[in-house]
């Protein structure tokens, strides 16, 4: 297995990302399961614990992803997930996406933590180039969050995915450059420092 694919453990101030693993399909399930938080997924949300434990599954085994649990350090609670995706060594490069927190850490700063430590893990220890990130073009919400962290919109992929009630979504894609990370890290601590009231 190479480094892109195997699991580590990343440690921000308020967020820890952890391997996803079966022991946090309790704590996803308390927090997946509003329609509201999946609208714009290609599936809805989870409708009982072994619909839970499937989400994971498939996720742990699927070998173009490396996902995480989000865990607020303070509560040691599971806040969502997330994942590296479309990993591709031979042109370092990847994308951040199935991202999503139940509702008591939306707007919160705990998302920006996690892209930053992301983020900082795909630029500084695997030698990424490239990092892009999709999202559905009737998500404003997610594109000014992208925007929000400095990353720059690139273009729309029509009818790029099928996703649910056979929906033909339209993806925006956005991306950061190793050129443009030292900035745009410095930027994302400033956001984090802001939301931690530092």
């Amino acid at each position: 297995m190479s480094r892109w694919h195997t699991p580590v453990t990343l440690h921000g101030e308020r967020v820890r990302l952890e391997p996803l693993s079966p022991e946090h399909a309790q704590g996803l399930y308390r927090q997946g399961r509003s329609e509201a938080d999946w609208a714009y997924m290609p599936r809805g949300p989870f409708v009982d614990l072994a619909d839970t434990r499937h989400w994971i599954d498939e996720a742990v085994t699927g070998s173009a992803y490396l996902p995480f649990a989000i865990v607020d350090t303070g509560s040691g609670r599971v806040a969502g997930s997330t994942r590296y995706l479309n990993i591709r060594p031979e042109h370092r490069g990847l994308e951040i996406g199935w991202t999503w927190l139940g509702a008591d850490w939306q707007r919160t700063g705990v998302n920006t933590e996690a892209k930053l430590l992301l983020l900082e893990y795909a630029f500084e220890q695997l030698g990424c180039i490239r990092v892009e990130f999709k999202t559905d073009e009737r998500n404003l919400r997610s594109q000014r969050a992208l925007e929000r962290i400095g990353a720059v919109r690139e273009g729309v992929l029509r009818q790029h995915m099928v996703v649910q009630q056979g929906y033909l979504r339209n993806s925006v894609y956005f991306s950061v450059l190793d050129s443009e990370w030292p900035a745009t890290r410095q930027h994302l601590l400033a956001l984090r420092d802001r939301a931690s009231g530092a």
